[in-house]
């Protein structure tokens, strides 16, 4: 194998890894939709903008994953190995955010905030976003042990927060919590299926057109 090959397979397969990562992406999206709309109520208005932040962060769970495979177990353990991670750099946010009062209560029309938007919004970023960040490029850097492991990967934790995550700040310490972490499962379980499962149909694709 020449390093012509060698640099073209490369290519290839880190496109291959960026396309499932917007493949699962959109999935995840899907199944969120689809398990509200049945468990909780429809919300599918909010598609559109979904599509596009599934998508982008696709890109990232996908160049993330590219860093990581060499050091993941085989199939299919490696799907168990992402849902894992994705746990790993979610749970410092689910524990936070059970440890303080709720952001909102409950009442006879709903839920209102229970707290200023500001604090809400400080929560928010402290909680969720720069935990899952943290925890995101550790795990890279442990993982990895590169630099473009770390920044994927921490990357792919601020977009974990943003999209399957962004709840749970809000649902912490509430009625809703078990709720909302078990719609997250689902949505995970079957963006990392779709993720490990979609590159490797296309990286023997590829591996077949460069032969």
């Amino acid at each position: 194998m020449d390093l012509r090959f060698t640099l073209n397979l490369r290519e290839g397969q880190l496109s291959v890894y960026l396309i499932a990562g917007v493949l699962s992406g959109i999935a995840g999206l899907l199944v969120f939709l689809v398990i509200h709309h049945f468990w909780i109520g429809p919300i599918w208005f909010i598609f559109p903008i979904g599509l596009v932040i599934a998508a982008t962060g696709g890109l990232t769970v996908g160049w993330a994953y590219h860093e990581l495979l060499p050091h993941l177990p085989a199939r299919p353990w490696s799907t168990l190995a992402i849902v894992s991670l994705i746990g790993i750099i979610l749970t410092p946010a689910i524990i936070l955010a059970e440890l303080r009062e709720p952001l909102f209560t409950t009442t006879e029309t709903g839920a209102e905030l229970s707290v200023s938007v500001g604090y809400a919004t400080v929560v928010f970023i402290l909680e969720l976003l720069m935990t899952a960040t943290l925890v995101g490029g550790l795990a890279g850097w442990l993982i990895g042990r590169t630099s473009r492991a770390v920044l994927a990967t921490a990357l792919a934790g601020l977009i974990f927060a943003l999209g399957p995550g962004h709840n749970i700040p809000f649902l912490g310490n509430s009625h809703g919590t078990w709720k909302g972490i078990a719609v997250l499962l689902g949505v995970v379980l079957c963006a990392a299926v779709v993720l490990v499962e979609m590159s490797a149909m296309m990286s023997r694709w590829v591996v077949t057109q460069n032969e």
